[in-house]
């Protein structure tokens, strides 16, 4: 499984997760900010508190994506 190198917070909340295999994948939250689980990020302040530890991307301790679901977030 990759791991993720490091994140860029980018407009209109998306976040670009750049991986250890050379390759990136940004999500585009912005649709989910009415949903209960990432409701929170719906401040930009917040948002771009977003930090990662090679496994999961972390936005303090109240909204984290495992690399997994990054995967399975952006085929949708």
């Amino acid at each position: 499984m990759s791991r993720i190198e490091s994140i860029v917070i980018k407009e209109d909340y998306r976040v670009e997760a750049l991986l250890d295999n050379g390759s990136s994948i940004t999500l585009n939250l912005k649709s989910r900010l009415g949903t209960v689980r990432f409701g929170w990020l719906a401040d930009p302040e917040a948002f771009g508190e977003a930090t990662t530890d090679g496994s999961f991307i972390r936005w303090g301790n109240k909204v984290e994506i495992s690399v997994s679901e990054l995967f399975q977030l952006a085929q949708k």
